[in-house]
């Protein structure tokens, strides 16, 4: 049985080519009653939604729309959609917004709201204001997973047990899209990236207190730096270039556009750097043994949208294929969602990393 998340956002576009097959429930608070909603012009609560599918394509969503244009709301459209969402019994919420300004009693409804959906085991994740060191609510409440970035970082992610806070060091996330590439930055874009990988962990197990204490812990494990290093390219950190150096690498791209030049240029300064889309593109395997064969890095460039989602199941057999071959493999767009590239970094023992989240 699928999970059932929540996001009370902005309300999602349900006409967008990536969603428009979606198992999605939209729905918006209107004349005192919550009523159907099937398109939305503010993108954020699409692009929330598609930042959680690409983690987490197996679940249920159901949408309910409070942000306006300005991606601001009243107080109580929260409150009335999460006392929704509860007596839905949805079993994840996501809220990429929170409120820093509102009144005591006002949060302390919002306090009891978030203990009902824990007592009714319901996990709750939500967005910390992106201004280092303002808070905002739920995120900051003891039992909600608030999702921050760190204003000083000392690691690329670190988990807080006592504050349920997650922190990165930076917060841009690629957003999936058929047609054009986008990169956002703010922690509401990040906490769809952690409920998404919740949602795999789960893994349709009934969640309570100890799935949730172990999914903190689970993710402890995934930001000590010699697992988070397999999975993600740290672009802040000197040593991360360094271990490129002198390196032979083979560079794979469907365009030579401008951010694939540029990127080139950056890695030919240092490594043996070759484009090498015509020689492995469907080739067959005896071809792909002959080009791997000096091969220290592959490096998945910054391919098109359209070649992206045209080609999933393919990219996904040579990122294997690659891996097995003990290959380290850098790509600057998660081609694969975080699980899948934690599951096969473990299982075959190479690198996977993602530049973009």
């Amino acid at each position: 049985m699928k999970l059932k998340v929540a996001v009370i956002d902005s309300g999602v576009n349900q006409k967008d080519s990536l969603l428009k097959d979606k198992e999605i429930e939209s729905l918006y608070y209107t004349g005192g009653k919550f009523q159907s909603c099937l398109i939305s012009s503010n993108m954020h609560g699409t692009e929330v939604v598609k930042v959680l599918l690409h983690e987490a394509p197996d679940i249920g969503l159901l949408s309910v729309r409070v942000l306006q244009e300005d991606n601001r709301c009243m107080i109580s459209a929260v409150l009335k959609a999460l006392r929704y969402c509860i007596d839905k019994q949805v079993q994840v919420i996501n809220l990429s917004l929170g409120s820093c300004g509102a009144g005591s009693r006002r949060l302390e409804e919002m306090k009891k709201l978030c203990d009902e959906a824990e007592e009714k085991g319901i996990a709750v994740f939500a967005a910390n204001h992106n201004i280092p060191g303002k808070v905002s609510y739920p995120a900051n409440f003891n039992n909600v997973i608030g999702i921050n970035t760190s204003e000083q970082p000392d690691h690329y992610c670190s988990v807080s047990y006592k504050d349920k806070m997650v922190e990165f060091s930076e917060n841009m996330v690629f957003i999936p899209d058929d047609s054009h590439c986008v990169i956002r930055k703010g922690n509401s874009y990040l906490c769809p990236f952690i409920v998404g990988l919740f949602c795999q962990y789960a893994n349709g197990r009934t969640i309570q207190t100890e799935l949730m204490d172990g999914f903190m812990r689970f993710l402890d494990r995934f930001a000590k730096k010699q697992n988070i290093h397999k999975i993600f390219f740290n672009k802040s950190e000197i040593q991360e270039l360094q271990e490129l150096d002198g390196k032979r690498i083979l560079y794979f791209a469907d365009e030579w556009d401008y951010n694939n030049q540029h990127i080139f240029q950056i890695y030919e300064k240092r490594s043996v750097i070759s484009w090498c889309f015509r020689e492995i593109y469907k080739k067959d395997v005896r071809q792909m043994e002959e080009i791997f064969s000096n091969a220290d890095i592959f490096f998945v460039g910054a391919l098109s949208n359209e070649f992206m989602y045209d080609n999933a199941q393919y990219l996904h057999r040579l990122i294997e294929f690659v891996a097995k071959k003990g290959i380290e493999i850098l790509m600057v767009f998660p081609v694969l969602n975080t699980f899948d590239r934690m599951h096969l970094a473990d299982e075959l023992g190479s690198n996977i990393k993602s530049i973009y989240k």
